[in-house]
């Protein structure tokens, strides 16, 4: 049985997460499949149980607004979430089902280089195993994690937090990449003023690698022109390999495929960088799969010297 409908049977609760997430009534009634009426009576019931207001509901068409005991809630019921779903598997292990299930967030690029292989190992030996991949930022995935939507994170540059525990790091250099028969390709290693008048291809906006390289280009007097902007690095990738102009990436790609794409590493490195990490949510027991998956990235780490 899902987490969901266990939780489900725990009165009023289900109904306070769906109107909680969705800031209306109707919206949970509908995705309950009951009356409004009825969410509104059970929410109330739960308020009378709890003798708290949940919901502010002098907001008008700008929907409910949870109160402080509520968000409260809200919280502690994505760690009952959590608590179930790791309940489920474990129970699932003793009857011998062995039917886990990883809840995963990752990085986009990593999702397109990294994963499968790892991914594709985990099914060879764990063929009952289910997944759930859900590829965000960083920012989003942390978020995602502390909801109780994920159970393991693997990215770059996660915030130093104590509700954060990490498993695995790995430093990774800083490389110029280009096509290659780009005439930089042939380069061994690479000096950021190298790149004055090239055609670039940036990191969008909301990438915090995009302003690292424009203080980068700046302190070092280094002027290049920028022919395309993406938030996608499989399409910045694709789009250097096709020969549309050069960038700047923070580590080697570990993939399957491999692009035909030159890695000069920059001579010195113009900025700092946080390693690739493997993290989970501190104090919340991990489920065997999650475990599973940290042994993976430990191992493969190790092979390249993390």
């Amino acid at each position: 049985m899902p987490p969901s409908m266990l939780l489900g049977r725990l009165p009023g609760l289900r109904h306070f997460i769906e109107v909680a997430q969705l800031g209306s009534f109707r919206a949970a009634a509908d995705r309950l499949h009951v009356a409004p009426s009825a969410v509104s009576k059970q929410i109330k019931n739960l308020e009378l149980a709890l003798d708290v207001e949940l919901f502010r509901r002098d907001r008008g068409r700008a929907g409910l607004e949870l109160t402080e005991a509520g968000e409260i809630l809200l919280y502690r019921c994505a760690s009952v979430v959590n608590e179930l779903t790791i309940a489920r598997d474990e129970i699932d292990q003793l009857q011998g089902l062995q039917r886990g299930h990883l809840r995963l967030g990752v990085n986009e690029v990593l999702a397109s280089d990294l994963l499968p292989g790892i991914l594709r190992d985990m099914t060879y030996n764990h063929p009952g195993l289910k997944f759930t991949i859900i590829v965000e930022n960083t920012q989003d995935i942390v978020k995602r994690m502390r909801d109780g939507d994920i159970d393991i994170a693997l990215g770059y540059n996660f915030p130093s937090s104590e509700d954060l525990e990490t498993l695995a790091t790995l430093q990774r250099r800083t490389y110029v990449i280009a096509a290659m028969d780009h005439p930089l390709a042939k380069l061994r290693k690479i000096s950021l003023t190298e790149l004055e008048g090239e055609k670039f291809i940036f990191p969008d906006h909301s990438i915090q690698l995009r302003q690292m390289i424009e203080d980068a280009l700046v302190r070092n007097g280094v002027t290049v022109r920028e022919v395309m902007a993406t938030n996608s690095f499989t399409l910045l990738r694709q789009m250097v390999e096709a020969g549309v102009g050069t960038s700047i990436v923070i580590g080697r790609f570990l993939q399957l495929r491999r692009e035909k794409i030159a890695f000069v590493e920059l001579e010195t490195p113009p900025f700092e960088t946080k390693p690739m990490s493997c993290v989970r949510l501190a104090g919340r027991t991990p489920t065997t799969s999650s475990e599973a998956f940290a042994a993976s990235i430990k191992t493969l780490f190790a092979q390249y010297g993390g």
